[in-house]
């Protein structure tokens, strides 16, 4: 259970506020104050890099004791390439809750070049995240460690971070993302939210209303979305999409005709005797003892039900683990899901938000008939041994709002399928819900996306939008053999 904990964090979605007594709003007055930035090359966990200017801006750590211990937040601006920009920056949230926006979005400029064309695009590593005043507990290293080394050492990692995790959650951060763009001179802005991004996103335009021109929601979270509860069954719903899929694909089911049951066969073997392999990790290329047990397979797959390029590869994968107990081409490429999760972070603020919210009796009947089962245990765990912040009254209210809001959803998405938008959009008067068939969480993989994408924020408009490329948008065909797809 540990190892789907560290391996890969649902890219879910939170909230805090400051006081229990205090309003939000109460908290928010935004001195005057302005960032200086300097030339900088971005580089992402891919080893993208893109020219920007960066700096930072010093906050409390604890805002409503704004002369105790200060932080830095880490800041990017990526400068439109016109010389007279459109005056509202698309701010670009990132999901986790963990991840690091200056390390994870350099890879996606290019697939929105041209609205960077016309305006800046800045990126703002949420605190306990990338260089703002970062928080982990668990690297590469520790992925030998048994479940129980690493839960022993995620519930004593409190003790090791310079931080009071109290305060790094979400309405914090938000306070601190309109700081920062208030002190970059920007009165309006757009904002793209992904995963953990729209749950932000969405604490923002509930805080800030009158700073947002529009938003844009890829892989949503509803307001009764708790970490956990049904991830289990979203993730079986998934899997059973991916099996269908396969054998509805001519070539799929000719190779692998009894796919389904070879991955029962592989967890009924592991079940009686676990494997004992070493593989090099694909990040560090250092070699992992690890025990592959029905849970370490299925939070593999689990984790690569999110990408639809790699969705692509799973049946051969999964043949090859059946066949020729030959794992590492399913388990590699599922490590690489959500690396570089600041963990810390991520216990920040989901057992905060989150934990007080599960019920364990309730998450065991939503996963009984799912192969990933229950999530909930180790992670309550983990939760009892962390400080805990306060949430706000209007946390789990839903956000009312006629700003223009783009939302995005994959049909396969095993953790925030489209049901979760279809909840958060009830409230919205303002908003268009696309969903695409056979995919996974996150939609910028494909030029319909991104034009429409663009579209929305030139006009700042759900009307007129030309959605008729959704239809056509189709998961990468898949591999037949390690050479590729059947031509």
């Amino acid at each position: 259970m540990i190892n789907y904990m560290r391996r890969h964090y649902y890219t879910i979605l939170f909230l805090l506020t400051f006081l229990a007594s205090c309003s939000p709003r109460n908290l928010t007055a935004v001195p005057e104050r302005s960032i200086t930035l300097e030339d900088c090359a971005l580089t992402s966990v891919a080893g993208d890099q893109v020219d920007a200017r960066c700096g930072t801006l010093t906050v409390p750590e604890d805002r409503a004791n704004p002369n105790g211990r200060k932080i830095e937040l880490n800041v990017a601006v990526i400068p439109a390439i016109k010389r007279n920009p459109e005056k509202d920056a698309l701010f670009l949230l990132a999901g986790g809750p963990g991840q690091s926006a200056v390390e994870a979005f350099p890879a996606m400029i290019s697939l929105i070049y041209q609205i960077h064309e016309d305006r800046d695009i800045v990126l703002v590593d949420q605190r306990g995240t990338g260089k703002s005043n970062p928080l982990k507990c668990l690297g590469p290293e520790d992925e030998a460690l048994t479940d129980e080394q690493a839960l022993e050492k995620l519930k004593s990692c409190p003790e090791t971070l310079d931080a009071d995790l109290r305060f790094y959650t979400t309405e914090i951060a938000m306070t601190d993302l309109d700081e920062v763009r208030a002190a970059l001179g920007y009165e309006t802005i757009n904002i793209y939210g992904a995963s953990y991004g729209t749950r932000a996103a969405l604490t923002y335009l509930r805080m800030f209303p009158e700073h947002v021109r529009t938003v844009t929601l890829d892989s949503v979270v509803d307001s009764d979305f708790v970490m956990f509860m049904d991830a289990a069954a979203d993730g079986q719903a998934a899997l059973d999409k991916f099996f269908a899929r396969c054998e509805a694909d001519d070539a799929c089911n000719s190779t692998f005709p009894t796919l389904r049951s070879e991955f029962d066969g592989l967890l009924s073997r592991l079940e009686e005797t676990p494997a004992e392999i070493t593989m090099p990790h694909p990040l560090t290329n250092a070699p992992v003892d690890l025990t592959v047990t029905p849970q370490l397979i299925t939070n593999m797959v689990f984790n690569t039900l999110y990408v639809p390029d790699f969705v692509a590869t799973l049946p051969l994968s999964i043949h090859e683990a059946y066949a020729d107990e030959n794992y590492v081409p399913l388990i590699s490429q599922a490590l690489l899901v959500n690396a570089g999760l600041y963990d810390g972070m991520f216990y920040a603020v989901a057992c905060t938000e989150d934990a007080p919210l599960i019920s364990a009796s309730e998450a065991a009947k939503r996963g009984e008939k799912s192969v990933f089962g229950d999530r909930t245990v180790d992670f309550m765990a983990v939760c009892a041994e962390w400080p805990k912040g306060k949430v706000s009254p209007e946390f789990r209210e839903p956000v009312v709002s006629d700003v223009p809001v783009l939302i995005l959803s994959g049909e396969a998405d095993p953790i925030t399928p489209p049901w979760h938008a279809d909840i958060v959009a009830e409230s919205l008067t303002n908003e268009i819900h696309l969903v695409f068939s056979g995919m996974g969480h996150g939609n910028f993989s494909s030029p319909c996306s991104t034009d429409l994408f663009k579209a929305f924020i030139d006009s700042a408009s759900i009307e007129g939008l030309d959605t008729a490329c959704v239809e056509g948008v189709q998961p990468p065909p898949f591999f037949v053999d390690f050479s590729g797809p059947r031509p």
